[in-house]
Order: structure tokens, then C-alpha cells, then sequence
């Protein structure tokens, strides 16, 4: 789907556009605007009372959407500043390079991710039923700070989708490590507040 977006927007920017842009500049353009934002969707399912598991489909549709189009946006961007000849920007990418640049980032953040969520899973088990109902936070830091950090490692260190790395390790803890969570309750709310401070529709 963000494929398809990011040609689409490209070739309307490349043929349509009256600005004379190289493809690479078109496709990094269209790969800005190729990119799903669920808060509109969302604010309409909850108007007509969809179920919250619908709700939860589409927010992660939409994570898997922007962690692909972070990747062709690094992919052309990277082309079209080489373009430009300014030394120390850009570099050159062949088409073979591009494919294997993109299953890089998307296929090595997801591995990061899913590492790092089986490292959380470690944690949320060495707590289980060691925790009285007060220090139950600390599931919730460790759930946070390993988001964070394989963020950090996938992006920074290892040049892959620090997106996908979050995205990969969400799904893994939740698919087989949500009976390790102590107070489930506290959990989804924590996530709900966060939720509604960053993506709250203005």
C-alpha cells in the first residue's frame, strides 16, 4: 500500500507538477505524503462505536505504513541528495542496492524488534507475582524503556527502521507475553493516557 502511495504521489510530482523534479525528488515527496494517519479514522470509528479491536487494527496498519515509508523516504532521499553533488550528502544507490537497502532496514528492524521483545518478555517474567500492587510501574518503565531503546538501537546503531524495530517488538510481547503482565488493568490505561497525549485529533 505505501508502494503504491509513494509511486502514485511521485508520478503526479514528476509528470503533473509544473517544477521540473529529478524522479528521486518526486518519490521522496511522494514517500513523505505516502504515510497513514489513523486519528481521523479513529476519531470516526468512535463516533459510530466501532469496537476498540477494530480501532487497534487500524492504528497498526498505520505503524507498519509509516515504518515503510520512513525506509523509501531514507532510500530517495539518500539518492536525491547525491544528485545534488554536495560532498558529504547523499550517496549513490543502483536498483540493487535500493532492494537490498529496503529489506535491510525492514527485515533487520523487525529481527531487532522482535529480540528486544523477547528480552521484555525476560523481564516481565522475572516480575511476575514478585511485585506488590504499587510496584506493578515497574512492568510499565521496562515496557517503556525497551521501546525506547530498540528505537534507539535499531535507528541509531544498527541503520535500520527504528519504527518497525518498535512496531516488531510491540507485537511480539503482546502475542506471547501479555499473561506475564501483572496488572493488565494499569497497563491499558498507561497506554491509553500516552495514546490520547500524542495522537489526540486537534
Amino acid at each position: 500500500m505505501v508502494l503504491a502511495g509513494t509511486v502514485l504521489t511521485a508520478l503526479i510530482g514528476y509528470y503533473v507538477f509544473p517544477y521540473k523534479w529529478s524522479f528521486p525528488l518526486s518519490m521522496t515527496f511522494g514517500s513523505i505524503l505516502a504515510a497513514t494517519d489513523p486519528v481521523a479514522v479513529s476519531a470516526l470509528l468512535n463516533e459510530v462505536g466501532a469496537p476498540p479491536r477494530l480501532k487497534m487494527h487500524v492504528s497498526g496498519e498505520s505503524l507498519l505504513n509509516d515504518g515503510s515509508a520512513v525506509v523509501f523516504f531514507t532510500i530517495f532521499a539518500d539518492i536525491f541528495l547525491a544528485e545534488l553533488g554536495i560532498e558529504g550528502l547523499g550517496r549513490s544507490i543502483s536498483v540493487g542496492q535500493g532492494f537490498a537497502l529496503f529489506f535491510k532496514m525492514s527485515v533487520g528492524g523487525a529481527l531487532i524488534g522482535v529480540a528486544f521483545g523477547m528480552g521484555l518478555m525476560l523481564i516481565l517474567f522475572l516480575l511476575r507475582h514478585r511485585l506488590d500492587n504499587e510496584e506493578n510501574i515497574i512492568q510499565i518503565s521496562a515496557a517503556i524503556s525497551m521501546a525506547y531503546i530498540s528505537f534507539y538501537v535499531a535507528e541509531i546503531v544498527c541503520d535500520t527502521s527504528g519504527v518497525i524495530a518498535v512496531v516488531s517488538c510491540g507485537i511480539t510481547t503482546q502475542a506471547f507475553g501479555s499473561n506475564m503482565i501483572n496488572d493488565k488493568h494499569m497497563m491499558d490505561s498507561f497506554i491509553n493516557l500516552v495514546e490520547h497525549l500524542l495522537v489526540r485529533p486537534s
